[in-house]
């Protein structure tokens, strides 16, 4: 994926300005920065959600905008913050979702289609509540089964704005082990995070968002030794010390 000068908002209003960043296959690429600077507008953009203002984003050679739905939902998954509420679905009704990219007009199962769904309750390890009523369900579990129906439509890249929300640190951390998996294998992971130092533990690279809807990348090592972090949040010298002490690689 090349996301190329892509300026990003709603109509003429320009959240995001000038992002330029070429994507390898299986890398893990963050988004930090403070609320209001423009991450989810960002990842709505690259995910075909909103048109770009400017600039444009290709993937093999193809501009996003020009591709056909169904091609788009085959190659990319998303986990947005917006909350569902599906109505007398369980967990695995949920997950299962996940593969109607692939299924004809009857919306038909095969084998493979059970296979995807299975591992991907197994990855994010909701097997003890996919038989459960959806809304049911904790926000923690609902963002669980959300994140494993992303995962069974078997993508190649897989778009998550804020995962880690409702997740208590066991699940943070499993999540993390989760998407480090999911590049070994070459999916592409772009997700945005509230948390730096989960973010500088797990990316390959980091794209920073200051408030201004200006944005950089760079590696955790550049973000760490030339202590970015202070200067995107707004830090004082004495917050930033007490920060920086979990900010490690």
């Amino acid at each position: 994926m090349i996301i190329d000068n892509l300026s990003a908002g709603y109509g003429k209003n320009i959240i995001v300005k000038d992002v330029l960043i070429e994507m390898e296959k299986g890398e893990i690429i963050s988004l930090i920065g403070p609320n209001g600077g423009g991450k989810s507008t960002l990842l709505k953009t690259v995910s075909g959600r909103l048109s770009p203002v400017s600039g444009r984003i290709m993937i093999g050679g193809e501009d996003l905008s020009k591709m056909p739905l169904r091609k788009r939902s085959r190659i990319m998954s998303i986990v947005t913050t917006d909350r569902v509420k599906p109505e007398h679905m369980t967990g695995t009704d949920v997950v299962t979702a996940g593969r109607l990219p692939y299924t004809g007009g009857l919306g038909t199962l095969t084998a493979r289609d059970l296979e995807a769904v299975n591992a991907a309750i197994d990855l994010m390890k909701v097997g003890d509540i996919k038989d459960k009523d959806f809304n049911a369900l904790s926000d923690g579990q609902k963002q669980r089964i959300l994140i494993a129906r992303a995962i069974a439509q078997e993508p190649e890249y897989l778009i998550m704005d804020e995962p880690t929300s409702y997740l208590d640190i066991r699940y943070k951390i499993e999540l993390m082990d989760t998407v480090k998996e999911l590049s070994d294998q070459g999916v592409t992971v772009i997700m945005s995070l509230h948390e730096p130092e989960l973010a500088l533990r797990i990316s390959d690279r980091i794209l920073l968002i200051d408030d201004s809807g200006r944005a950089s990348v760079k590696t955790p090592g550049e973000v760490i030794n030339e202590g970015l972090i202070r200067e995107l949040y707004g830090m004082s010298e004495e917050m930033y010390r007490r920060v920086s002490a979990t900010l490690t690689l």
